[in-house]
C-alpha cells in the first residue's frame, strides 16, 4: 500500500452486515489508527442515504469503511469531507480505470453518489461524531460497483465491468482508492479548501444545466449553481430566484 496512513491497517471480513456499523462498534470499544479500513466483498445489509439499502452481489464489488479523525474541521464545514471523498472516487475512476469518454463521463451527483453517464456506479455514506468544537471521528463508508453485471430492479445502476467489458481485481481497487482518499484528505488537512471546492464544482452532475426536479410541494425546472459549506444545494429557478435545498427537500428526476 503506497500510503502514509490510509489503508495501513486493514480489517478484511469474509462477510458483514455493514462495514460502517462494524467501524462504529470498533470506535465504541477502542480507537483504531487513523486511516484504518474495514472491508468486505460480501456486505449483507449495506446502508445508503435516506435509509436506502445498498445492493451488492457477493464477491463482485468493493464495500469498505475508513476511520478518520478530522478534529481540525469545524462541524459547519463537515460537508468538505463528502467533497474530498467524492473527488477521490472521481480520481479513481478517471485515473486508474480510465473512464473519460463523453458517454461514460464521471460526475459527482449531489450529495453522495458517483455517476457514470446517467447511471450510479458508487455511493458514499459518511457518519460523523461531533464534539463541541470539531469532529471527533468520521466513518467514511464507500460502495463501488465493480464486477457486478445485473442489478435486479435498479435501472440506473452500472459497474466498471459493464462499462469497460473487463473484470477488475477488487484488492487493487481498494489499494488505489486508499491512495486517492489519502491524497484528497491531505489537501483538506493543509487547508486547500478553494482547490477542493473548485474541483468539486467542475465535476458536479448537472451543474449549470436546466433540468427538472421535484420538491416537497411541486415539480420545477432549475439550474444547479453549486453546493454551500453546509452541504445545501444552491439552485437558480426559471424566474431568477436562487434557492437552497437540503437532501430531503429536493429530488432529481
Amino acid at each position: 500500500m503506497k500510503t502514509l496512513f490510509v489503508g495501513q491497517s486493514i480489517i478484511h471480513l469474509e462477510s458483514v452486515d455493514s462495514t460502517n456499523s462494524y467501524a462504529a462498534e470498533l470506535l465504541r470499544k477502542n480507537k483504531p489508527a487513523e486511516g484504518a479500513v474495514i472491508s468486505t466483498f460480501n456486505q449483507t445489509k449495506g446502508r445508503g442515504q435516506r435509509g436506502n439499502v445498498w445492493e451488492s452481489e457477493p464477491n463482485k464489488n468493493v464495500s469498505l469503511s475508513i476511520v478518520l479523525y478530522p478534529t481540525f474541521l469545524h462541524p459547519e464545514k463537515q460537508f468538505l469531507l463528502s467533497k474530498i471523498v467524492s473527488l477521490a472516487l472521481y480520481d479513481l475512476m478517471t485515473g486508474t480505470v480510465g473512464i473519460a469518454d463523453e458517454k461514460n463521463r464521471i460526475r459527482i451527483k449531489w450529495p453522495n453518489d458517483i455517476y457514470c453517464g446517467d447511471k450510479k456506479i458508487a455511493g458514499i455514506l459518511i457518519e460523523n461524531t461531533l464534539s463541541e468544537n470539531g469532529i471527533k471521528s468520521s466513518i467514511i463508508g464507500i460502495g463501488i460497483n465493480v464486477n457486478q453485471t445485473t442489478f435486479n430492479n435498479l435501472l440506473n445502476a452500472t459497474s466498471l465491468t459493464l462499462i469497460k467489458d473487463q473484470e477488475f481485481a477488487l484488492p487493487i481497487i481498494i489499494e488505489k482508492l486508499c491512495e486517492h482518499i489519502e491524497a484528497r484528505y491531505l489537501q483538506l488537512k493543509t487547508n486547500k479548501n478553494e482547490l477542493i471546492d473548485t474541483d468539486y464544482l467542475k465535476h458536479l452532475y448537472q451543474v449549470n444545466e436546466w433540468k427538472k426536479y421535484a420538491s416537497l410541494h411541486d415539480f420545477f425546472e432549475g439550474k444547479i449553481l453549486g453546493v454551500l459549506d453546509n452541504g445545501k444545494l444552491k439552485m437558480e429557478l426559471k424566474d431568477g430566484e436562487v434557492k437552497e435545498f437540503s437532501l430531503k427537500e429536493i429530488q432529481f428526476l
